[in-house]
């Protein structure tokens, strides 16, 4: 990996950083021309490891990018390499550098997509999910940058951080940041077949209850809830208007666009 950057020297780099090469359950040992990877195995598979220098984890992290993408150019024109053998689609499924110096530091509001916080080891993630509470949740999905991602729940949270609800305004809220005024408008309503809600009879107060005899006492109806067909969905618009009347009057008219479900009918 030092060999990307020559002009820079090992001397000036003070850090030293474990990488982690995962090979799994194929435990493949490291090619005999390849001295500086050592073969080794634990309760996760086996393994290879090798030692760097940077002057902090994003450099180590983002120069370890690098000679992977290197890599996955070189094994092109190499049919012969030992590396097809292996799992090595995405630098985050399979590669960890080590964090002894504890520069990730859990935020929520943090990017997974950072150098620094991409090819973190098994512990450190582990560690991150839990501080979390919910936020953030370990890559399925490797095409993303990073080997965890942002969950719903760290996106609802984030709209109800930044966005806030105009009192006795319907479909307006205020962006806390900018001060700019954003509508929430229902654009598809929620549509259920089947079910059954049937009046059945009533239990009324005997002539003993004084006063209210004769009235209801306990209403009755036969209940089956049925399938939803269609999902109600939401969406977000940005209004142009600075001035909160003006505003009010635009979320209003966008609402106005899209047909509203009322007991079973669709109106406008």
């Amino acid at each position: 990996m030092s060999n990307l950057r020559k002009r820079v020297k090992k001397d000036e780099r003070r850090r030293t950083y474990t990488v982690r090469f995962n090979v799994g359950d194929l435990y493949i040992q490291p090619p005999k021309n390849i001295k500086h990877w050592t073969m080794s195995v634990d309760e996760r598979g086996g393994y290879w490891t090798r030692i760097i220098k940077e002057n902090n984890r994003n450099d180590a992290v983002y120069w370890t990018l690098r000679w992977f993408s290197n890599l996955i150019y070189r094994i092109k024109k190499r049919p012969n390499s030992i590396f097809h053998a292996l799992p090595i689609k995405f630098a985050d499924a399979c590669i960890e550098v080590s964090d002894d110096y504890d520069e990730v530091v859990f935020t929520r509001m943090m990017k997974p997509s950072l150098p620094i916080n991409r090819l973190l080891p098994h512990d450190k993630l582990e560690e991150i999910i839990e501080l979390s509470k919910g936020l953030f949740k370990k890559t399925t999905d490797f095409t993303k940058k990073g080997c965890f991602t942002q969950t719903k729940e760290y996106k609802n949270k984030a709209k109800r951080e930044f966005y806030e609800k105009v009192p006795n305004v319907p479909y307006l809220y205020i962006n806390t940041k900018n001060k700019k005024y954003m509508a929430k408008v229902r654009i598809q309503p929620q549509v259920m077949e089947g079910g059954v809600h049937r009046y059945i009879g009533c239990d009324r107060y005997g002539k003993e209850a004084g006063e209210k005899a004769g009235s209801w006492k306990r209403v009755h109806w036969e209940h089956t809830k049925g399938e939803i067909v269609q999902k109600r969905k939401q969406k977000w618009f940005r209004l142009k208007s600075h001035n909160v009347v003006k505003a009010a009057a635009e979320a209003r008219a966008i609402a106005e666009e899209y047909e509203k479900r009322k007991s079973g009918f669709y109106t406008k």
